[in-house]
């Protein structure tokens, strides 16, 4: 026997689109169905005619199977409405009052925000993240990020002698852990070579410097482009 994989992998995009409402669907269709065909061939059957108590175990599969697809229907209904409800969870991380030879990466969306600053005086800048998923946050959950600082050239140069080329700056791993807040504003503490971050504020954003409710929007709208409910990956 030979599988159509083509077919295989779009049961497979319907499975993980339509989740327990299709699995409701399924049983329907078929164990119901089943269960009712059983039935019926059992109460027109005449040769040999069913006893009473052969009519009586097809009657209760077909009831049972009745109520269980119901109860697997509104199951599925009530996975949907949460599903709908919930939405991605949205988490921002503002670490402000960076210089101009630090910054911080990450795999998360960034928004670098220049301060304005009086000519000649240090420019600094605030990075703002936002974190998306499609379930939501655990207090405790933990996000990754790495602190660069990039050395002025007199520090990495020897006179007469050419800096070294494709020498990168090491980063710092430093590490977000989430407590339930909306927004947490940071920033970063550095002891020797140990790089930290502390909390400035909660749930508000810097004034004058945030991530806009537009931006939030495409990102959500990316998440959900790119989620197994609609990708099918």
């Amino acid at each position: 026997m030979q599988v159509d994989l083509s077919t295989l992998e779009a049961f497979t995009r319907l499975a993980a689109q339509y989740g327990p409402f299709l699995f409701a669907m399924l049983f329907i269709f078929v164990v119901t169905r089943t269960a009712h065909k059983y039935y019926q061939e059992c109460n027109v059957r005449q040769q040999p005619p069913a006893s009473e108590e052969e009519r009586k175990t097809y009657r209760s599969y077909f009831r049972t199977s009745i109520w269980v697809g119901i109860a697997l229907t509104a199951l599925s209904v009530g996975w949907w409405i949460y599903v709908q409800m919930a939405g991605p969870s949205v988490y921002q991380i503002a670490i402000v009052g960076l210089r101009s030879d630090e910054s911080i990466l990450s795999q998360y969306f960034a928004k670098v925000v220049p301060r304005p600053t009086p000519p000649g005086a240090d420019t600094l800048a605030d990075d703002f993240f936002i974190i998306a998923q499609d379930k939501p946050f655990r207090i405790g959950d933990k996000f990754q990020f790495y602190y660069f600082k990039t050395p002025s050239t007199h520090a990495v140069s020897t006179p007469g002698v050419q800096p070294a080329a494709g020498i990168g700056v090491q980063g710092v791993p430093i590490e977000v852990k989430y407590a339930g807040n909306a927004l947490d504003t940071y920033q970063l503490t550095q002891t020797g070579d140990t790089v930290s971050l502390h909390v400035v504020a909660s749930n508000r954003a810097p004034v004058g410097n945030s991530v806009t409710a537009e931006e939030i929007r495409m990102l959500a709208t990316q998440l959900a482009s790119a989620s197994p409910a609609s990708s099918g990956h």
